[in-house]
């Protein structure tokens, strides 16, 4: 895919070279030339300019990627300036990075895409690892919902989900598991990695290392990991 981000803050940039890690086409946008000039080398390309310029981003290749992403920080006005301009010229994919409550409210207002508050989101991460280390990952999907990985409690070792009873006392559905394998690479050295199952014809046992994607609520997750994150 082919993406645009504009704004290589911390966040911008991170996101940008975590893109091209992955194989993807960026394109980084960035007013300060010392910044553009950094991040050159890290990027599928950078451009300095100023994003609230019609001039100037009609000059960039605004509709032909699948994505503009607005990291701008900080300033708050020059986010929605450039969220509209974006509007105006009629790009369909936009992701905003919201500052502030008021600030997603305004880019809802403009119909965007989607709508990202990383330093929440980071900092939900951050607080659910440090209630145990088995939690691996979250992603937030709603208010009120959360996908988490987690290790899989000992407890659960050698009972299948069925047996833990997840959903009724937990308010957690267990999406997929990721169990440790071995693979040979491509210059035959044997490594680590996981395989997933997700549709469970049969009964499966949990074992040891086994990584859970659960979907919950924070209540029932709060609940889960006082009765086995400890």
């Amino acid at each position: 895919m082919r993406f645009i981000v504009i704004g290589l803050g911390n966040f911008g940039a991170s996101l940008g070279a975590k893109l091209c890690e992955m194989g993807h086409e960026v394109i980084g946008i960035d007013s300060r030339e010392v910044v553009v000039e950094e991040y050159k080398d890290k990027l599928t390309g950078t451009v300095c300019l100023n994003s609230v310029d019609e001039f100037a981003m009609r000059s960039q290749p605004i509709k032909e990627v699948d994505c503009v992403i607005v990291a701008i920080g900080e300033d708050w006005a020059a986010s929605i300036q450039t969220t509209a301009l974006l509007k105006k010229l009629g790009v369909k994919n936009i992701v905003g990075r919201s500052l502030s409550p008021l600030h997603e409210t305004v880019l809802h207002g403009l119909n965007i895409t989607t709508v990202v508050n990383p330093e929440a989101e980071a900092a939900t991460a951050i607080a659910n690892k440090l209630v145990s280390d088995r939690v691996k990952a979250t992603y937030n999907l709603t208010e009120n919902m959360t996908m988490y990985e987690i290790e899989v409690p000992n407890d659960f070792l050698n009972q299948t989900p069925d047996d833990c009873q997840m959903t009724a006392k937990y308010e957690m559905t267990l999406v997929a598991v990721k169990r440790k394998a071995i693979k040979q690479n491509i210059i035959g050295k044997d490594v680590e990695t996981r395989i997933g199952k997700y549709i469970f014809t049969e009964p499966y046992h949990f074992d040891k290392g086994d990584i859970m994607v659960v979907c919950a609520t924070p209540k029932g997750f709060n609940k889960f990991a006082e009765a086995y994150l400890k």
